[in-house]
């Protein structure tokens, strides 16, 4: 059976206020990523160094469902942070990385299968 991975995006934002303001923000960030993992869609994030941003990498169906998920995020809703999308292929492998073997594995499609069933 041949697994054809989801879209992955790239999405880099860049913080539109002061650490002061973007601060009471951050533990409703951390828990919205914790929801987008919980689904399934997030595969990595983190912050920029230094911190000017962060970026997030996801699983998305479309650029527009991957942009209806960054609205509901914290920064973006208190407008803390603007978002860039890159979306963008893997490599065939071998020189897309080996821990990237797990994301296209069945084992991984079946996760989500079962994330979906919960």
């Amino acid at each position: 059976m041949s697994i054809s991975p989801p879209n992955l995006f790239a999405c880099v934002s860049q913080y539109l206020k002061s650490p002061d303001e973007i601060a009471p923000h951050i533990p409703a960030h951390i828990e919205w990523l914790g929801e987008l993992d919980a689904a399934g869609k997030l595969v990595t994030s983190g912050r920029q160094v230094p911190p000017a941003g962060g970026v997030i990498v996801m699983a998305g169906d479309s650029r527009e469902a991957v942009q209806a998920l960054l609205a509901t995020d914290p920064f973006a809703l208190h407008g803390c942070a603007a978002y860039w999308i890159f979306e963008f292929e893997l490599n065939p492998e071998p020189i897309r990385g080996r821990l990237m073997d797990y994301f296209v594995s069945e084992a991984y499609t079946a996760n989500l299968a079962n994330l979906g069933s919960e």
